[in-house]
């Protein structure tokens, strides 16, 4: 009982306005959760687009050199769109990877005792809310390593996506020449 006692004195010493902070940023994090997993989706939705267009502009793009005789000779130059795309892809992908890493770091602060902390202080303790992307780790080595650009170009799904359409290109280019 004593505990119980000695908890609500504390709590009769907080300052009102400090419990109603408390309890907005309680608010704006899971906010920025549903944020979060709404900016993840639409990010996932504009790389499926980007793929799409990848292949309909390097199909249109080869379609277009094989079906004019002297621009044959010129489906190589096809390879530079999925080179490009594939660019844009790993682009928005580096920001799909900087909402991920919130979202992590969202899941340690609430698992690793310092929401518990924070409830016992009326105010979160060591957290940032509201910032759905991740900007406040953009300088650690752990943000740049995770939505490293260059790290995600080379993903196996994006490379093999990516790199067979520049190798049908240029195996297009072979076919058109031996045809000529």
């Amino acid at each position: 009982m004593e505990t119980r006692s000695t908890q609500n004195e504390y709590m009769a010493n907080i300052p009102e306005y400090q419990k109603r902070s408390f309890e907005y940023q309680l608010d704006c994090l899971k906010t920025e959760i549903g944020l979060i997993d709404s900016t993840i989706s639409r990010m996932e939705t504009i790389t499926q687009t980007v793929k799409n267009f990848a292949l309909i502009t390097l199909m249109g793009s080869v379609a277009l050199f094989l079906s004019q005789a002297p621009l044959q000779r010129y489906v190589f130059l096809s390879a530079f769109l999925p080179i490009s795309f594939w660019f844009i892809d790993a682009w928005w992908a580096h920001l799909h990877r900087g909402a991920v890493f919130r979202l992590q770091k969202i899941s340690e602060f609430v698992n690793d005792g310092t929401l518990s902390e924070s409830f016992k202080q009326h105010a979160l303790q060591q957290f940032l809310v509201l910032d759905v992307t991740g900007k406040q780790y953009r300088d650690t080595h752990e943000y740049k390593n995770f939505t490293s650009i260059w790290r995600i170009m080379r993903y196996k799904e994006i490379m093999f996506l990516y790199g067979s359409l520049i190798i049908c290109s240029f195996l297009l280019e072979i076919w058109a020449l031996l045809l000529l």
